[in-house]
């Protein structure tokens, strides 16, 4: 039987989430500019920042371009360090 471990992303989804949050509010950004860039309803925008896990790519992709994330933030939303977080 496969071993799951719950929370293993949690708190990288948790950190995206307030990463594009904080960045659309110190870039200026309205939540209408965002889900319009990523094709989403406003609602939807909100659905999706309380569960991350719901992000897609093409989503993912619009929040990148408009709110220039940096790659570091990317990639450690994406990847586990050493230590498993």
């Amino acid at each position: 039987m496969a071993k799951v471990t719950l929370g293993l992303w949690t708190d990288k989804n948790k950190s995206l989430a307030r990463k594009i949050k904080s960045l659309r509010i110190d870039r200026d950004e309205s939540i209408d500019r965002l889900a319009d860039a990523a094709q989403i309803k406003r609602n939807t925008y909100f659905t999706h920042m309380h569960d991350p896990e719901k992000i897609t790519l093409r989503e993912l992709r619009a929040y990148i371009r408009v709110l220039r994330i940096p790659r570091e933030d990317i990639i450690a939303a994406l990847y586990l360090d050493q230590e498993g977080g």
